[in-house]
């Protein structure tokens, strides 16, 4: 009796874990194979425009650009104008998108959304693209990091998300269209000690974008949540400097995520955005919760100690 029991525990088990990780692949392929025979643009299927946050450098520059390929029209959302009007006209020519620039500093929190309201809402924004993010440099306990640090990673990397969507749901939901794309991390899988804001508000984007997924299915408006692990880009930079290169050979060009993630766009619901980010989910998700924070935290701890002897170096 005990044995029957155990085996169709451990067949539940085994079951549960194949349908978490090998959903999204097989989910790609299927919705592969159906846009090939009803071929859509974007744009006709979602709406003209594309919202890109964080649109400046990185995933969400990718972003801009594999969308503006594809032939929406974008706008882009940053803090820094002249970044942002660099990466525009670069679109623009590559492309011959019409293009729009927004300038908002979402640390700067409530007050940057009557803006933003204004200008977006009359628009027919067909994807919306939460890719804005923040994190401190170097791991550090939460006592360590400066109070403004703090507020920024809760301004930026939780209510700029859930303040657009709250914006652009209703008239997504008004012409039963439109796609929102949600970019979390890995992080959000298991608490990470050094790192413990940053997780938690990456767990947040995880837990916010699939209950809203379901909140909005009954409209014909879709919600894909992007799950990367790392990438090089500005906010990763520190891991890839000194003594700290081990990391590069763990980083995804951001080139090569779009390659991959652009493949997943409306077609799942919940991606790595990249193969070997895949992977590295599939096998955090074979340990229990404290040894993905065992293992989070020491990753972190050693980097923050490097870091720190590194900086009393260059005191002395």
């Amino acid at each position: 009796m005990y044995c029957s029991l155990a085996a169709c525990l451990g067949v539940y088990v085994a079951a549960v874990w194949l349908y978490e990780n090998f959903r999204t692949p097989v989910l790609l392929v299927l919705q592969t194979l159906r846009q090939l025979v009803f071929r859509q643009k974007l744009s006709q299927r979602y709406g003209q425009w594309a919202v890109i946050t964080g649109a400046s450098d990185g995933i969400g520059k990718g972003y801009a650009h594999y969308l503006a390929a594809k032939g929406m029209a974008f706008v882009l959302v940053a803090r820094n104008a002249a970044k942002l009007n660099k990466v525009a006209d670069e679109i623009r020519a590559k492309h011959g998108v019409e293009t729009k620039v927004l300038v908002a500093d979402f640390s700067k929190g409530a007050e940057i959304y009557p803006q933003l309201e204004k200008a977006l809402v009359p628009l027919d924004v067909g994807i919306l693209v939460n890719n804005v993010g923040v994190s401190h440099d170097t791991p550090m306990y939460v006592d360590e990091v400066p109070q403004q640090t703090l507020w920024d990673l809760i301004h930026v990397n939780v209510a700029a998300a859930t303040l657009l969507c709250n914006i652009l749901a209703p008239s997504m939901k008004r012409r039963q269209r439109g796609l929102i794309i949600n970019v979390s991390s890995i992080a959000s899988v298991g608490p990470s000690p050094c790192m413990a804001t940053y997780a938690a508000s990456k767990a947040y984007m995880t837990s916010f974008s699939i209950a809203l997924r379901d909140e909005l299915r009954p409209f014909g408006v879709e919600v894909q949540t992007v799950r990367p692990s790392f990438v090089h880009t500005n906010m990763t930079d520190f891991l890839v400097t000194g003594k700290e290169k081990w990391s590069k050979n763990m980083m995804v060009r951001v080139d090569n995520f779009m390659a991959y993630a652009g493949c997943t766009i409306g077609k799942v619901d919940m991606t790595s955005g990249h193969w070997s980010h895949g992977l590295q989910l599939a096998g955090l998700s074979l340990v229990p919760e404290v040894v993905r924070v065992y293992i989070f935290g020491l990753i972190n701890k050693k980097l923050r100690e490097q870091f720190h002897v590194k900086n009393n170096n260059k005191k002395r």
